[in-house]
């Protein structure tokens, strides 16, 4: 399986995706979304990462990328996925075509997760990406907030709020 899966793929995460669900992005208080979910993150490098759980997995930390449209996770992950049974042959969906930053256009290999966990948060059934390289990092994009109305960034308490729909 991992052999097959692994002949399919090509990197990183792209502009179009399979279904990707729009989300409203913008900054609101608890009172006016009384459903909300702090999460907390770690600046790397200038990005926000945050921790998490994949199928009941363990958790993973993954860059909180609002500019991509999906979840990507690398060849590794998958790997170590499959070598547990958290992800099985049917969760594997296939090849979809994406468009890079660059402009250009990839295949790559396309897995459901069937449960993504971040802090209270969980989001069933989410279209993951498969890079090749093993040293990509993991990217939580659009594709995971699909109950997510908004959001806002607070960098001093380092928290990210999810507001609910």
């Amino acid at each position: 399986t991992l052999l097959l899966i692994t002949s399919l793929i090509l990197p990183s995460c792209g502009g179009k995706r399979i279904n990707p669900e729009p989300i409203s992005i913008g900054s609101y208080s608890d009172d006016y979304y009384g459903n909300a979910i702090e999460i907390p993150f770690k600046k790397q490098g200038g990005v926000r990462t945050i921790q998490v759980k994949i199928n009941d997995c363990a958790e993973f930390p993954m860059i909180f990328d609002t500019g991509c449209s999906g979840v990507s996770i690398s060849i590794l992950e998958l790997a170590t996925l499959l070598k547990h049974g958290y992800v099985s042959e049917d969760d594997v969906i296939g090849i979809t075509q994406a468009q890079i930053a660059d402009g250009s256009v990839v295949e790559e290999a396309v897995v459901n997760l069937r449960k993504l966990q971040i802090g209270d948060y969980v989001c069933n059934n989410v279209i993951a990406t498969i890079s090749e390289n093993g040293s990509a990092p993991l990217l939580l994009g659009n594709g995971a907030l699909k109950n997510v109305e908004s959001f806002s960034v607070d960098d001093d308490s380092m928290v990210i709020k999810f507001y609910l729909k």
